[in-house]
């Protein structure tokens, strides 16, 4: 059963309480595994979402002071997490065409009700099941983590001996037990290449090629096998467009 961690932000604090409990009972009735965090500022979720980047669904309220949910939609769209799944709530339906830009789930306008958000969250978690690109991950401090393969930049083993694998994000990483070779077995359908030994790199990510090495968007360098460099270039040339819609 996938872990699912959702983010709800509204500084409303009778609607915020009312759609976490609504959220808390859909877990009991649906039988599913949810962990669900609230704020009360768009401000306040932007610098826990920097420092941890695991949230799969977001409900974020427009009408907020400073920090819109708009603008924080854009903002986490942009630098933070690109995949996320957005659900706006508001009390102006007349927002809903602003919303697009950033691609949303879904549009509320309140009140909410509990069937509604009932069916929205099954709606969700078929697209996530369809999707089939979430994984949980036990990290070797036994935390649980779930994590989309999209968001991975590369993978590198850093401990071959005790099979110590670590999985390297935008702004974060997360250690675990396995091996390269399983994972790649999981990933090769998705874009990941094995460009050294030890790493795989996932060609979305790859900004340039400098000598023998990746440079990655975030700036990371990785190795790369003079074996593999002229094969790589080769896939990431004709394979960009459809890179860059992945």
């Amino acid at each position: 059963m996938l872990n699912l961690k959702i983010a709800i932000c509204d500084d409303d604090k009778f609607e915020l309480d009312k759609l976490h409990s609504i959220l808390t009972n859909y877990t009991i009735a649906r039988d599913t595994n949810l962990q669900i965090d609230t704020f009360t500022s768009a401000r306040d979720l932007l610098t826990t979402y920097k420092q941890s980047n695991d949230y799969q669904i977001l409900f974020l309220d427009i009408e907020m002071p400073n920090i819109s949910g708009m603008k924080a939609a854009e903002m986490i769209r942009t630098t933070i997490d690109r995949h996320v799944i957005i659900v706006f709530i508001s009390n102006y339906p007349q927002y809903m065409q602003d919303s697009f830009k950033v691609h949303p789930f879904h549009y509320l306008t309140k009140p909410v009700s509990l069937q509604t958000i009932y069916q929205l969250l099954d709606d969700i978690i078929v697209e996530i099941n369809e999707d089939q690109l979430l994984y949980t991950l036990i990290s070797t401090d036994e935390k649980m983590e779930t994590i989309n393969i999209k968001d991975i930049l590369y993978i590198e083993v850093t401990d071959g001996k005790k099979g110590i694998l670590c999985f390297h994000f935008a702004n974060r990483s997360v250690s675990i037990k396995g091996t390269l070779a399983t994972w790649y077995d999981k990933l090769k359908d998705y874009n990941f290449y094995q460009c050294f030994r030890g790493i795989l790199v996932n060609l979305l990510y790859i900004h340039y090629f400098d000598k023998h090495t990746l440079i990655l968007n975030n700036g990371a360098k990785i190795p790369l096998n003079r074996s593999s460099e002229k094969k790589l270039r080769d896939m990431y040339l004709n394979q960009i467009v459809k890179l860059r819609n992945f």
